[in-house]
């Protein structure tokens, strides 16, 4: 009986280890089967996350953009940012700057390495500092600078106070030459000539040793070493005529008083200018060559040196009309002297306010084509006359409006026109050298604005030549504008856009 009990009890404890012994294998089998699932299930999340293309995930950041704003986005940002960090990523794969496309160990097991896209890590950076950057955008909305194409433009009321420094003074006036008012009443004027300042060239002379006047005893000799003769005495004819200083070849001719040659005589004279080196542009001869070009008559400008007046024929303006303008003509030469051919006036933006060709009073002797540009067949269709120009000219020139021109004293004694408030380029932008020398308007358009006039075949335009002085004037206020800001000429905006010149045929 008693072995049959112990017997019992043994099967009970060997079943019970059995039983035991089973539950823990079975235990580590599912253990191992559960981590494996676990492992799986992470290896097919990171394949999904680098398969998924980047348009989506930025859609996804935009449209979480657009819903979220404020902290609720900053909330929204980090999430999703936890969602996809998982332990091991962030043990092993931290600071890769792109996808993790490939993940391998080294041959010794040590160490691991991986490999990542850097476009898809750059796009999603730079679209990271985007998002990071634009509520700071928000608060600072860039301003844009005026594009070129709409520069900021003075004012007429402006640039009429930047020209006040500017305008020439009744003494400055004088002694450039301007046609000042001697009688209110019948608008007489006079004008003073200043000589010329390039030398002029001693005259050719031939000496005759068998002259009379060399021959001792001979009628011609007083026999004290005169040299000659009694001085003629004035006839009749020479009573009513008048000399005159020839402007192209510097010989005196002799005129009558109704503007008729006494003698016609060929000039012959050069028409260039003369270099710092005394010679001649025309054909580089030097100072007091003969002439290279041949004319059929004498001409004179119409002045002397010294004062000229009183002066007939002058006309004013009676009432202020404001405005600024750019006026210059051109001229031939007539019997009395220089006459006005060719007048053009611009307004200060650059629009054409006036052009008109204009008949001499008197006959034309040399049209002076190759500078004036006036050719014959311009003046046979002018039908203005001066008084017509002047009438026109006072329709919108006023006793306070700024006329600027250059060498603008010409231009005003050809028009026969009084004038007090005026800006010239020559005093604006003096020479060098100081008075009497004057800078050419071609040189300083050329020099200034980087543009060449009067060097056309067809002589001058008297619209180019007004336009040219207007610029340089506004290059002048562009300039103090820029010192009075303290600003860069470069990073001022422009005055005034021109358009294209207009047709000066």
């Amino acid at each position: 009986m008693g072995d049959f009990y112990a017997g019992q009890n043994t099967n009970v404890f060997l079943i019970g280890g059995i039983t035991f012994f089973f539950c823990v294998i079975l235990h580590f089998v599912y253990k191992i089967a559960f981590k494996s699932k676990e492992k799986e299930a992470l290896q097919n999340e990171i394949e999904s996350d680098s398969g998924a293309p980047v348009e989506e995930v930025h859609s996804d950041v935009t449209t979480t953009e657009t819903r979220i704003s404020g902290k609720s986005k900053k909330r929204a940002t980090w999430k999703g940012k936890t969602e996809f960090s998982h332990p091991w990523l962030l043990k092993n794969l931290k600071g890769h700057p792109g996808t993790v496309l490939l993940v391998d160990f080294s041959a010794n097991g040590k160490f691991m390495a991986a490999t990542c896209d850097e476009t898809l890590a750059s796009v999603d950076s730079a679209s990271t500092a985007a998002r990071r950057r634009k509520p700071r955008d928000r608060r600072r909305p860039p301003t844009s600078p005026p594009t070129p194409s709409t520069p900021s433009r003075i004012t007429t009321a402006e640039l009429v106070e930047a020209l006040k420094p500017h305008l020439l003074t009744p003494k400055s006036m004088w002694t450039l030459g301007y046609p000042l008012e001697l009688d209110p009443v019948s608008s007489k004027a006079v004008v003073y000539i200043n000589p010329p300042p390039r030398p002029r060239p001693l005259p050719a002379t031939t000496w005759d040793v068998n002259a009379p006047e060399f021959v001792p005893g001979s009628q011609g000799d007083s026999g004290r070493g005169s040299l000659g003769s009694t001085p003629p005495s004035d006839s009749d004819e020479e009573a009513d005529t008048v000399e005159h200083l020839c402007v192209r070849c510097d010989k005196k001719f002799r005129m009558s008083r109704d503007g008729e040659y006494v003698k016609e005589e060929s000039c012959l004279y050069h028409w260039g200018r003369v270099s710092v080196d005394y010679r001649l542009s025309c054909c580089n001869s030097p100072l007091g060559a003969s002439g290279c070009t041949s004319a059929r008559f004498h001409v004179w400008n119409g002045t002397r040196p010294g004062m000229n007046g009183p002066l007939e024929g002058y006309v004013r303006a009676r009432s202020p009309r404001g405005g600024v303008y750019a006026i210059d003509t051109e001229m031939c030469y007539t019997a009395a002297g220089l006459e006005l051919a060719s007048v053009a006036v611009i307004a200060a933006d650059g629009r054409l306010v006036y052009k008109s060709l204009v008949k001499p009073s008197s006959p034309v002797v040399d049209h002076n084509t190759r500078f004036s540009g006036i050719k014959p067949r311009d003046l046979a269709r002018a039908t203005k006359t001066l008084r017509d120009v002047q009438n026109d000219i006072l329709g919108f020139v006023g006793t306070d409006t700024i006329l600027i021109g250059h060498a603008l004293e010409n231009d005003l004694r050809a028009l026969k026109l009084l004038h007090g408030v005026v800006v010239d380029t020559c005093a604006l932008y003096p020479h060098a050298r100081g008075f009497p020398m004057r800078r050419s308007l071609r040189a300083l358009s050329e020099e200034l604005l980087g543009r060449i006039v009067q060097r056309g075949s067809n002589g001058h335009s008297p619209l180019e030549d007004a336009r040219a002085a207007m610029d340089l004037v506004l290059l002048k206020v562009h300039e103090e504008r820029a010192m009075a800001h303290r600003l860069r000429v470069s990073n001022l905006p422009m005055l005034q856009p021109y358009d294209p010149l207009i047709s000066a045929a």
